[in-house]
């Protein structure tokens, strides 16, 4: 077996979603593509990511339009996965659609339904990824198609595994359930890749922060951001925010507020997209209740201790 594909079997080993992304071509024809490489990069601003090979016909199209619409099949849809995945250009033969609100052609049956607007295109080797950002969403009550080693494949619901207490003999006087010391080492773990791609790209954690809270809010006077920011533990002067206008990552606005520039925009979307790739891999090894049950303990954490700060 050549390398190329023992990497491509190796991949398979990891369990996907089935998609078809849509979008309209220069003279206005529908195009659209099976993928399963879709994944979330944000929940605010709302944005997610797919990639497209170099060699795709339908490449010009995509790269081009400025939006796309990506449909996650139902376990039902697999002759459609079929149908957008063949080299065919009677694609959208048989099938029932209409214009979304970016005008991407919107296939009527789906489990789950993001209208994008294309935010930003990146090189990835012999593919293009393209992130956008959602204007329009939709779920339904269907169990989801999945790709596995090759084939399609259905969801089995599995039994909860018991967890393992953490490795602290580097620590022994730390007890395994002392929260804080769980909190802090397993941020300083998960993040560190993150903190390397901020380190490579020039960012300090403060500047990630600032970028971070601006991506989430509108436009912010430098008085009221110093405020705010301060309430979660980021202290930042008016010298340092200076620094990040001079350095581009923020620009005033007409009314001298502080907002994201495109460099700042870019740097933290690039920083959003490994960290979320770190998630994703991590996530593998729990299950969706583990992981519902961990977000919720700890949006409950941060309520609780608002009053803290």
């Amino acid at each position: 077996m050549d390398a190329n594909k023992h990497f491509r079997h190796a991949l398979g080993a990891f369990a996907t979603g089935v998609t078809v992304i849509t979008t309209l071509s220069e003279n206005g024809s529908p195009v659209g593509v099976t993928a399963s490489s879709f994944n979330s990069v944000s929940l605010d601003p709302p944005l997610v990511l797919w990639s497209l090979a170099k060699t795709a016909g339908s490449r010009h199209a995509f790269c081009s339009s400025g939006h796309f619409a990506i449909h996650v099949l139902s376990s039902k849809q697999e002759g459609l996965s079929g149908q957008f995945a063949s080299a065919g250009t009677e694609k959208f033969a048989g099938i029932a659609w209409d214009h979304g609100q970016l005008r991407s052609p919107i296939i009527d049956e789906y489990a789950a339904l993001f209208e994008c607007r294309t935010s930003y295109q990146y090189e990835g080797g012999d593919h293009i990824i393209l992130v956008g950002e959602v204007i329009n969403f939709d779920h339904r009550d269907e169990q989801p198609l999945l790709f596995h080693a090759g084939q399609y494949a259905d969801a089995k619901p599995r039994e909860p595994v018991a967890t393992h207490a953490a490795n602290t003999d580097d620590l022994g006087f730390v007890a395994d359930d002392f929260l804080f010391y769980l909190l802090s080492r397993s941020y300083t773990q998960l993040s560190w890749p993150t903190r390397d791609r901020m380190k490579e790209l020039g960012l300090s954690q403060t500047d990630y922060l600032i970028l971070a809270f601006l991506g989430m809010n509108s436009a912010t006077g430098a008085e009221e951001l110093t405020r705010r920011l301060a309430r979660i533990g980021v202290h930042a002067d008016q010298q340092h925010l200076d620094g990040m206008v001079t350095r581009r990552l923020v620009d005033h606005d007409t009314d001298d507020r502080l907002e994201m520039s495109e460099k700042g925009r870019s740097d933290l979307i690039q920083t959003l997209v490994l960290a979320k790739s770190v998630e994703e891999d991590l996530f593998d090894h729990f299950t969706a209740a583990e992981i519902a049950t961990t977000k919720s303990v700890l949006r409950k954490l941060i309520e609780l201790t608002n009053d803290y700060i």
